[in-house]
C-alpha cells in the first residue's frame, strides 16, 4: 500500500513475469513503422561541437576518460557536503528526522479557525505547502540512500545508505500514521467547496497533492477505531510477510517432479552432440534420462522437441507449483480483501485503483474488453501463421498429438514457441538481420537523443565535468539539460555501464524533484528563533545541517526553485582499451529511449510541488512519455539522428530498419493477447469475489480463476495443471494495477498516430505535447491533459467511457 509520506523512487520499466509461454516478452514489438518509404540509407546530422562531446563521454573507456581539469575542491556525492564519507549517511539521516519533527511540529500547532472562505484557502495552501516541504525534506535523504544502495560499488557507502534508508522509513511509518497530520489537513480540506479546485491553477495543484495525501493515510487505516486499528495492522503484516514469500517462491518456483525423456528422441531431435549436453554426464547405456523442466536443458527440450507431448510435459511441469506456494498465494489475495472491507471497500482493486485514472475496478475492464476486442482479430491472424507453420509440420512428420484431427488447428501453450521457430525458419527470417550495434555506440545514442530533444522540444544536453567526489563510480557520466527558453532546467545522471556487483536491468532514480523554494517561510518552523526544541532538546540551526539546494531562477516562472536531478542506471557494456566504443544492441537502444522519456519527463515536468513534479503523477500514467519513446525510436527520421557506424560514419541502411521492425512486429498482437490475459487475471484476483469467499463457506480457487481467465481473453488456450500464477511477481507489487503498462501503450501509440506519425520531428507538435502535458507532471487531471492532446471531449472527461475510449484506440495497427 502507497503510503501518504512516499517516495518520489525509481521509476523502472515493467516486464512481464511468468507469461504462459518460455520465450522473451517484447515490450514494443507492436510498434510498426507509420513512415512510408524513404531513401536507400537513413540520412545522419552533421556533428556539432556538443554532440562530439557526448560521442567522447560515452564512447571512450571509463579507465581513460577523463573530465576537463578542473581547480574546484572536492566534494560529496552528487556536490553534498554532508555526504563526503559513508558514515555521512546516518547522521544525515539523523538531522533530518530531528529538522522533519521540528515542521510536524508547526503543522500541529494549534491554530484559530479560519473565518471566512478565503481563510480557508489560504490555510489549506499553507497546510499544502508545508507538508509537500515535509516530504521533500525526507525524501531527498531517503531516495539518494535509495539509490547508492543500489548502485553503490563499495560495500561500506551501502552500508551507511542502508542504515540511512531504514532510519527514514521507520519515521515514515509513524507520519503514515500521524493523528495530528491527518486531521489538519482533513478538516481544512472539508471546509471547501468541491469546486474549490476549479478556482484556480494553484488550488488545483494543491488538492492534486493533498488529496492523495489523505487517501493514503485513510489507507493506512488512521481513521479507523482503535479495535479496528489493530485488525488493520494485524492485516497489513501478514499482507507485508505473505507478499516477501510469495515473491521468494515466485523467484525460485518449484515445478512438479523431473520429466523423464528418452536419450533415442534427443538423438533424433537434436543430433548426438546436442543430444549429449542435454543428457549431462549420463552414460550413453542409460536410455531415458530425468529432465528439471526449469533447467536450460528442460527449456531447450520444451521449445525444440517436436513431440508434442514431450513438450507439453515439460510444459506443465515448469508452469505448475507445490500446493504450498498457491496456498501462499491465495491466503495474500484473501489478506487484502479483507483489508479492503475493514476500511470501507468492496475489493481490494478499490483501494488501489481509487487515486489512479482508472479509478474504479469496473473502468478497468471496460477498457480491457474493449482492446481484447480490438486485438483479437490481430492475435488469430498470428495465430493462423502458427496453425499454417504447424500443418505443415505435421503433413511432413506426422508428429503431434494432443486433440485428434483438429490438432493441426489447435494452438496450445505448448506449441507455441516452437511453431513461432519453424515460421521463422520457413520464411527465411530466423538470421536475416546483421548485427547493427556498430550503428548504436552509446556516444551516438545520445548525440542522436539530444538532436532529437532539441527538434521536438528545444532542449538540449551537454556534458558538463564532475568533481572529485561527487558519482559513486568511474564510468558514471553528468549531463546538463539546458532548454532554449529557460536555461538549465535539470541534471542527468548516467550510470550505463556494467561493472561486478552491479545488477542488471534499467531505471530511472529521481534523486530530487523540482520544486518551488522562495516561500518556504523557514523562520515560521523556528518562530523567529535561532533554536527549536524537539523531543524536550534545544537544537541550534546548525545543529540540523541537511542537503545543500542552490535555488535557481527560470524565465517565465515567478519565484526561485530547486532543480530536478534524475540518475540512469543501465547494465550496458563498456568501451574497451581497443578503442572501440560501447555499442547497443536494438532492445538496449529502445531501453535507453525508454529511460530518457521517463528523464526528460523530470526534466520538463517541473513544478511548485514535489509531490507532483515529473514523473510523480497517477502510476497508470507514468509510463505513458517513456513508451512514447519508444514510438519515436521505431520512426526512421528519429533513429537516423543516431544510427551511423562508428569507424565508417555511414548511415544504417534503410532496408535492414525496415526488416528489423517487420521483424519486432512479428507475432506482437499474440503477445498483447498474453498481456491482456494477465491484467484480467489481476483483476479477478483482486475483485470482491476473493473477500466474498471468506464469509461465503466457498473458498477462493486461484486456479480455476486462472483457467476461467485465460479462456476468455487469450487465443491459446489454458494448459490443464499448469498453476503459473504462483510465477507472477506483478502480482504482489502491482496488485490490481497490472493493466497500467497496456493502457499507457494505447494512450502513447495512440498519440504518435494522431500528432506524430506524418512528421515526428515536428517542433509545433513537440510543443503541443511539452506544453500541455509533459510540463504539468501530476499537477493537472491526466485525462483533461490526454483529451486536450488528442481533440477529445470524451477522453477529457475520463471516468469508464473514457477507459473503454483509449481500449479501443488498440496498440496495435490493423
Amino acid at each position: 500500500m502507497r503510503a501518504a509520506f512516499r517516495r518520489a523512487g525509481r521509476a523502472i520499466r515493467p516486464s512481464p513475469t511468468a507469461t504462459p509461454r518460455l520465450s522473451a516478452p517484447s515490450c514494443s514489438c507492436g510498434f510498426r513503422t507509420l513512415a512510408a518509404k524513404q531513401a536507400q540509407t537513413i540520412d545522419v546530422q552533421p556533428p556539432t561541437p556538443t554532440n562530439k562531446q557526448l560521442h567522447q563521454a560515452f564512447d571512450t573507456p571509463s579507465s581513460s576518460y577523463t573530465a576537463s581539469p578542473s581547480s574546484v575542491a572536492p566534494t560529496g556525492l552528487f556536490g553534498q557536503p554532508a555526504l563526503t564519507s559513508p558514515d555521512d549517511f546516518p547522521g544525515l539521516a539523523h538531522r533530518t528526522t530531528l529538522r522533519a519533527k521540528i515542521l510536524v511540529n508547526r503543522l500541529c500547532r494549534p491554530a484559530p479557525p479560519p473565518q471566512s472562505l478565503e481563510g480557508a484557502e489560504r490555510a489549506f495552501l499553507d497546510m499544502v505547502k508545508n507538508l509537500d516541504r515535509l516530504s521533500d525534506l525526507l525524501c531527498g535523504v531517503i531516495d539518494l540512500a535509495e539509490l547508492v544502495r543500489n548502485v553503490h560499488p563499495d560495500r561500506k557507502w551501502v552500508e551507511g545508505a542502508n542504515e540511512a534508508y531504514e532510519q527514514l522509513c521507520e519515521y515514515m511509518n509513524e507520519l503514515n500514521t500521524h493523528v495530528g497530520l491527518y486531521q489538519g489537513l482533513k478538516t481544512l480540506h472539508s471546509m471547501l467547496p468541491p469546486e474549490t479546485p476549479s478556482k484556480s491553477p494553484a488550488l488545483f495543484a494543491a488538492y492534486a497533492v493533498a488529496t492523495p495525501f489523505i487517501r493514503d493515510f485513510e489507507k493506512s487505516g488512521i481513521h479507523l477505531p482503535s479495535e479496528q486499528r489493530a485488525e488493520f495492522v494485524s492485516l497489513s503484516t501478514a499482507i507485508l510477510q505473505l507478499g516477501r514469500r510469495f515473491l521468494q517462491n515466485a523467484a525460485e518456483p518449484e515445478g512438479e517432479d523431473l520429466v523423464k525423456v528418452s536419450r533415442k528422441s534427443l538423438d533424433a531431435a537434436f543430433g548426438p552432440s546436442l543430444a549429449q549436453r542435454l543428457a549431462g554426464d549420463l552414460p550413453d547405456s542409460q536410455q531415458d534420462v530425468l529432465i528439471d523442466p526449469l533447467s536450460w536443458e528442460g527449456r531447450i527440450i520444451a521449445r525444440h522437441h517436436p513431440s508434442a507431448s514431450m513438450r507439453r510435459d515439460l510444459y506443465v511441469a515448469s508452469h505448475s507449483s507445490s500446493p504450498s506456494h498457491v496456498e501462499t498465494l491465495e491466503d495474500l489475495l484473501l489478506a487484502r480483501g479483507k483489508l479492503a472491507r475493514l476500511v470501507g471497500r468492496t475489493s481490494w482493486a478499490d483501494v488501489a485503483l481509487e487515486d489512479k485514472m482508472a479509478q474504479t475496478p469496473e473502468a478497468v475492464m471496460g477498457f480491457l474488453d474493449a482492446l481484447e476486442k480490438h486485438n483479437r482479430p490481430l492475435a488469430q491472424k498470428d495465430l493462423e501463421v502458427l496453425r499454417r507453420a504447424k500443418a505443415a509440420h505435421l503433413a511432413k512428420t506426422g508428429t503431434g498429438g494432443g486433440r485428434g484431427k483438429e490438432d493441426a488447428r489447435v494452438i496450445e501453450a505448448w506449441d507455441r514457441d516452437f511453431y513461432t521457430d519453424l515460421s521463422a525458419a520457413a520464411n527465411g527470417t530466423a538470421n536475416a538481420l546483421p548485427d547493427m550495434s556498430p550503428f548504436f555506440s552509446v556516444g551516438a545514442v545520445f548525440a542522436g537523443l539530444s538532436r532529437f530533444f532539441t527538434a521536438l522540444y528545444g532542449i538540449r544536453l551537454k556534458v558538463e565535468d564532475v568533481r572529485e567526489g561527487e558519482v559513486w563510480a568511474k564510468g558514471v557520466r553528468k549531463l546538463r539539460v539546458i532548454d532554449e527558453d529557460e536555461g538549465r532546467i535539470g541534471t542527468i545522471y548516467c550510470d550505463l555501464f556494467s561493472r561486478q556487483g552491479k545488477a542488471p536491468g534499467a531505471a530511472h532514480y529521481t534523486v530530487r524533484c523540482s520544486r518551488r523554494v522562495d516561500d518556504d517561510d523557514v523562520e515560521g518552523d523556528f518562530e523567529g528563533r535561532s533554536y527549536a526544541e524537539v523531543d524536550g532538546v534545544r537544537l541550534e540551526r546548525d545543529q540540523l545541517e541537511g542537503l545543500v539546494v542552490q535555488p535557481v531562477e527560470w524565465k517565465g516562472r515567478p519565484g526561485k526553485h530547486q532543480e530536478p536531478i534524475v540518475v540512469l542506471v543501465c547494465a550496458f557494456g563498456s568501451a574497451d582499451a581497443s578503442g572501440r566504443p560501447a555499442f547497443l544492441q536494438w532492445h538496449e537502444v529502445e531501453t535507453l529511449h525508454h529511460e530518457m522519456g521517463h528523464a526528460i519527463h523530470s526534466m520538463i515536468g517541473r513544478n511548485d510541488y514535489h509531490n507532483v513534479a515529473g514523473t510523480r503523477c497517477a502510476t497508470d500514467f507514468v509510463e505513458f512519455p517513456s513508451v512514447l519513446m519508444e514510438h519515436f525510436v521505431s520512426s526512421p527520421a528519429v533513429i537516423a539522428l543516431s544510427a551511423k557506424h562508428y569507424n565508417t560514419g555511414h548511415p544504417l541502411p534503410t532496408e535492414i530498419f525496415e526488416t528489423l521492425l517487420q521483424e519486432r512486429s512479428r507475432f506482437s498482437a499474440l503477445e498483447t493477447s498474453s498481456q491482456i490475459m494477465m491484467a484480467a487475471l489481476d483483476q479477478s484476483y483482486h475483485s470482491s469475489a476473493v473477500a466474498d469467499s471468506a464469509t461465503s463457506g466457498s473458498p477462493f480457487d486461484s486456479t480455476a480463476a486462472l483457467a476461467e481467465v485465460q479462456d476468455r481473453y487469450h487465443v491459446i488456450p489454458y494448459a490443464d495443471g499448469s498453476t503459473w500464477q504462483t510465477q507472477f511477481g506483478h502480482l504482489f507489487g502491482y496488485g490490481a494495477t497490472y493493466y497500467s503498462y497496456l493502457f499507457d501503450r494505447a494512450i502513447a501509440a495512440h498519440v504518435f498516430s494522431v500528432k506524430f506519425a506524418e512528421n515526428p520531428l515536428s517542433r509545433e507538435r513537440g510543443e503541443e505535447l511539452k506544453q500541455g502535458v509533459l510540463r504539468w507532471g501530476g499537477g493537472k487531471d491526466p485525462w483533461e491533459m490526454i483529451g486536450g492532446l488528442v481533440g477529445s471531449e470524451k477522453v477529457a472527461r475520463g471516468g469508464r467511457a473514457a477507459m473503454e475510449e483509449v481500449g479501443k484506440w488498440g496498440i496495435l495497427e490493423g
